[in-house]
């Protein structure tokens, strides 16, 4: 029975064996996905939002799943899209990553592909004009030439008459007019443009007939005419001129035909000489025929007579008379029928009464004008006629210019200034004055009068009483108050400057030149130690200037040339640009650019209208595109000046323009200096242009199921939504309540242009979006808790990359001023505490729909107080360490290492740099230690001065790169080598380096001679011999008696000489001795010999 039952459980077990196999097999099938093949095919995008991608796999696990992510480069972590389908649509062109997965039970693989969609989308463009068949044709043929886009249909909009959409490009049998054509592209989109159609026919105006100035002769005159026409109907020719002379006796009319084959297109003058009847005006009638038969008229009525203008002329204390003549054939005669009776005609002109040639007859004298009154002249030419002119002559009396002030340095600082227009002040007198006045009245005051101008200054308030007389003996009564003395303000002028953060300053005494300027406080940006001396900015009139001073609040020391001393406390601004102050306004084929500011912080102001142009890759003036050089001050050749508050109507470009500011700070070194501010740029597109659609998912807006359409054309728009369904929105541009999906919007303007776009909603970006900008430090030196900061700096950073001239971002103290947009902050902002959160609040400048807000820190800090940079010494073949100031959080070494203190092997310039971290930022300052080695020194020599009894020297030499000093006791050391006054002796010589490298010995003798000796055998002084000579063992001296005869010779180690020559005792005398030393050196003397 147990074998059947071990038989049953083996069959048992090799099933569940099988099983398990199968199983693991099956699990082991599963894990190993395939690896699979991803390709993708690109659709370009032709028009806006057709582009797509088409993704195939192959080689994939059976079973799996394919999911397709993508992806828009350069992000590569937040995907735009996912689907399970085998294409993505509605894109734009850009660089995308297609990422395949394939999922199975679990686990997965991917593929990927990085793919490009080309924008070959072509914006429609297109000119007009127009043919005619002849030049008399009454109609004409518009003609559309597509110059950009791929053109579909045409028609015209409005006009004289209409055209539905036809595929031709011409319009045929058009009256003239005004036309707004129309053209569609094959994706929809469509641009108009407007066209004046003006045929080709004349329109010549005849201007009056003039005569000439001087007549040739009495029977006849020629008359010429001036025929125009305006730009846009040039002469068309051949024209006939008829002449029609109807006589003033009645007698027949007299016809004079010329006939004109060609001439100028738009001016031309025609001269005809016709007969004079008399003195008799008569009538030439002018008519034009072009070869259409279209007719121009005019009469001109003739008068031969001469034409006659007496006027006057200033002349000295009075005035002259001029006479001028025209139409008359010399010479004439005149006659002065009326006239004052003091007038004589040839006082004036010795001439008188004729013959006069010329046309222009002067009547004047040196001294003596012509008297007021009434004149009336005839003047009488060689053919008799004569011409007549009156005129009534007055006398306008003369107002003086007073000034009266009392702003001197006292209250007798009084003045009264008086001048004559025209004239000059001869003699005055003081008539009437306060008591106070110190000289008797009536005053002459003929010495207060320079250069005709009467001047009396030092006077006390009160009124006076002036008589003048000026050179022409008129005279004026003047009374007149001087006002009590008040004290003057001081002018303070503050306008910003070219730099930002920067401005200039303008003082100036009421009283008179400023003579000492001294700045006692100043922003923490200022970077000169205060109080800081600025008078040699005070100008030769006494004004101070200063140009380039950080922004913020000063504090002033003035003395004038009164000696009144001012404390002012002075703000100085900065420039802040104001981007919107001007206005654009955009029509059907042309716009309007006008300047609108309010901003007067700055003068004098001029605006400037520029253009780019493309081919010569700058700006310059909009219509003759003479190009304009960046930095200079543009003017009329490379620009158009706009006034403010002026509009330049009906521009008719396209391009891109901008417009420049240019003003002039206060600056006393440059006084030629100006400013120029690019405060605005902007695009004008022949077609209607969709610049963006966002949702509204920023503050105050509905959320992203909303979306508004921002375009630029011409206002008002109609939008709607053509797919995946129709909406009529109106002139709305906001589309509410949209489910996620796809859409293509439809714009259309006041023009007729029509502009496309296709959306993915959950592609949009919102309106408004802010980035976290990083916090503000201002690091102090001086302990201070306040600064003033540029907020304005952090722009860039909040707005990334959406365009700064479509918001605008304000800076606030607390949320809810930044969520109402109330009491904004300055640009330049001086904290009230320290920290200090700035609240910033973003909205779009043309869709106030939805705003958002974000907050950065502004913090002062201080900069590390470190001990004075230091010179530290190493010996050779050891270390010193280098400790930076300590209690920091933060050191950085020129060595890399980042402790407080390092140990260094080797001399050099060892720097770092200790910071105060506050976040991010930090308030650094820099320790430099110069190390520089040293070792003990090499004694290369030592030379010596003896000989002497006390009057010799040792000169030390010594090699080596350390600091030495010298001693003879090793105690007391000295820096100089050289030590004198010594006596003969042993010495040893200690060399120390400063720097505690070690000491360097070495002795050094000094030798002398004893002046006598007695060789008696008493066991003293019996040897001469010089002192310390054994110090040199290889010495000799040689000894000799007064004649010269040498008596014996030894060396340094010697006993000496013992006075002996030969055996035998040398007498008491003086000897003379030599010593060769081992240097080569030689030495004589004498000494004396007793017994």
């Amino acid at each position: 029975m147990l074998y059947p039952l071990i038989l049953n459980r083996l069959s048992n077990y090799r099933k569940y064996l099988c099983a398990f196999v199968m199983s693991l097999y099956t699990i082991l099938s599963f894990a190993q996905l395939s690896d699979f093949e991803l390709s993708v095919t690109v659709t370009d995008e032709t028009c806006s939002g057709n582009g797509g991608l088409q993704m195939s796999v192959a080689n994939t696990t059976a079973g799996a799943d394919i999911i397709f992510t993508l992806y828009e480069l350069p992000d590569d972590s937040t995907p735009i899209a996912e689907t399970t389908a085998t294409a993505f649509d509605n894109l734009v062109s850009g660089n995308y990553r297609v990422v395949a997965t394939q999922t199975l039970s679990g686990e997965e693989n991917q593929q990927q592909q990085d793919v490009t969609i080309n924008d070959f989308t072509s914006e429609i463009d297109f000119e007009v004009n127009h043919t005619t068949n002849t030049d008399c044709d009454p109609t004409g043929t518009i003609v559309v030439n597509v110059t950009s886009g791929n053109a579909f249909q045409y028609e015209i909009l409005s006009g004289p008459v209409t055209a539905e959409l036809q595929e031709s490009n011409q319009f045929e049998n058009l009256p003239p007019g005004t036309y707004i054509v129309r053209v569609f592209d094959d994706c929809g989109n469509a641009l108009s443009k407007s066209y004046t159609l003006i045929l080709s026919v004349n329109n010549i105006s005849i201007n009056p007939s003039t005569l000439p100035v001087v007549y040739d002769s009495c029977d006849e005159v020629t008359i010429t005419n001036i025929f125009s026409a305006p730009p846009q109907n040039p002469i068309l020719y051949p024209l006939t001129v008829t002449y029609t002379i109807i006589p003033p006796d009645g007698a027949p009319e007299i016809i004079i035909v010329e006939e004109l084959t060609s001439g100028p297109s738009q001016t031309f003058n025609m001269s005809q000489t016709v007969m004079t009847y008399g003195d008799a005006s008569f009538t030439v009638h002018i008519s034009i025929t072009d070869s259409c038969d279209n007719v121009f008229e005019r009469d001109n009525t003739i008068d031969p007579n001469p034409s006659v203008q007496l006027f006057p002329t200033e002349a000295y204390c009075g005035k002259s008379l001029n006479l001028i003549v025209n139409h008359f054939l010399p010479p004439y005669q005149v006659d002065f029928i009326e006239a004052p009776s003091d007038f004589n005609p040839v006082d004036y002109n010795e001439d008188y009464p004729g013959p006069f040639f010329n046309s222009v007859t002067t009547f004047e004298a040196q001294d003596m004008p012509v008297p007021y009154g009434s004149y009336t002249v005839q003047v009488t030419d060689e053919c008799g006629r004569t011409g007549i002119h009156s005129l009534l002559l007055e006398e306008e009396p003369l107002e003086p210019d007073i000034i009266v002030n009392n702003t001197g340095c006292s209250v007798d600082s009084g003045f009264i200034n008086v001048s004559i227009p025209d004239r000059e002040v001869a003699s005055a007198s003081m008539l009437v004055a306060p008591a106070s006045y110190g000289n008797t009245l009536p005053d002459d005051l003929s010495e207060d009068i320079d250069n005709g101008t009467l001047s009396v200054n030092n006077l006390a308030s009160g009124d006076y009483t002036v008589l003048v007389i000026d050179n022409c003996g008129s005279e004026y009564l003047i009374e007149t108050t001087v006002p009590e003395f008040v004290q003057q303000p001081l002018s303070i002028i503050s306008y910003p400057n070219c730099l930002t953060e920067t401005g200039s300053l303008r003082l100036a005494s009421g009283y008179g030149a400023l003579t000492s300027v001294i700045m006692t406080a100043a922003p923490s940006s200022y970077n000169q130690s205060l109080p800081d001396d600025l008078s040699d900015h005070i100008n030769d009139l006494g004004i101070f200037f200063k140009n380039n001073l950080p922004a913020g609040s000063y504090t002033f020391e003035l003395i004038d040339l009164c000696g009144y001393v001012y404390n002012p406390e002075v703000y100085v601004d900065t420039y802040v640009s104001n981007p919107n102050s001007y206005v654009l306004n955009r029509n059907c084929g042309s716009f309007d650019v006008g300047i609108l500011e309010t901003d007067d912080s700055v003068v004098p102001q001029s605006y400037w209208f520029q253009k780019y142009i493309p081919e010569t890759e700058s700006w310059g003036h909009p219509y003759t595109e003479v190009p304009y050089v960046e930095g200079d001050i543009p003017n009329t050749s490379t620009a158009i000046e706009i006034q403010n508050e002026e509009t330049i109507f009906n521009i008719f470009l396209t391009g891109d323009f901008r417009l420049i500011k240019v003003f002039q700070p206060f600056n006393n070194e440059n006084p030629d200096e100006f400013c120029l501010d690019i405060f605005a740029e902007f695009s004008i597109y022949s077609n209607l242009i969709i610049s963006g659609v966002y949702n509204l998912s920023c503050i105050g807006g509905p959320g992203a199921s909303d979306i508004i359409v921002d375009v630029i054309g011409v206002a008002p728009y109609n939008f709607s939504i053509i797919e995946p369904f129709v909406l009529d929105n109106g002139e709305n541009n906001v589309f509410s309540n949209l489910d996620p999906g796809t859409y293509e919007i439809k714009v259309e303007d006041v023009c007729g242009s029509i502009e496309n776009i296709i959306i993915n909603l959950e592609n949009l970006q919102p309106l408004v979006r802010v980035n976290q900008p990083d916090n503000l430090l201002v690091c102090s030196d001086s302990g201070a808790t306040a600064a003033t900061f540029n907020l304005s700096d952090q722009q860039d950073q909040i707005l990334g990359n959406q365009d700064p001239n479509d918001f605008i971002v304000t800076f606030h103290s607390n949320m809810n001023d930044a969520n109402s947009g109330n009491n904004p902050l300055p640009f330049n902002y001086t904290n009230t505490s320290n920290p200090q959160t700035i609240y910033v609040r973003v909205i779009h400048n043309t869709l106030d729909i939805c705003y958002a807000t974000t907050s950065f820190e502004i913090e002062v800090g201080d900069i590390p107080v470190l001990d004075p940079d230091a010179t530290i010494s190493i010996c050779d073949s050891s270390t010193t360490l280098l400790t930076a100031t300590s209690g920091y959080p933060s050191y950085e070494w020129s060595t890399g290492e980042t402790s407080p203190s390092i140990t260094v092997s080797q001399d050099g310039i060892y720097s770092v740099v200790v910071k105060n971290n506050f976040g991010d930022f930090s308030c650094e300052s820099t320790q430099t230690f110069n190390v520089v080695s040293s070792n003990i020194a090499t004694i290369e020599s030592i030379e010596t001065t003896d000989w002497t009894a006390n009057s010799n020297t040792i000169s030390v030499l010594v090699s080596g790169s350390g600091d030495y000093e010298f001693s003879l006791d090793g105690v007391n050391y000295q820096t100089e080598n050289t030590f004198t006054n010594l006596p003969p002796g042993e010495y040893l010589i200690y060399v120390k380096d400063r720097n505690g490298c070690g000491i360097a010995t070495e002795e050094v003798f000094l030798l002398n001679y004893p002046s006598f000796f007695t060789p008696n055998d008493d066991g003293y002084n019996d040897f001469w011999h010089i002192k310390l000579a054994r110090i040199e063992p290889e010495l000799r001296v040689f000894i000799f008696d007064r004649y010269g005869k040498l008596l014996t010779y030894f060396n340094g180690q010697d006993f000496g000489w013992d006075g002996t020559y030969n055996g035998q005792k040398m007498p008491t005398n003086d000897y003379w001795f030599l010593v060769e030393r081992t240097n080569g050196k030689t030495y004589k003397g004498h000494f004396t010999l007793k017994r």
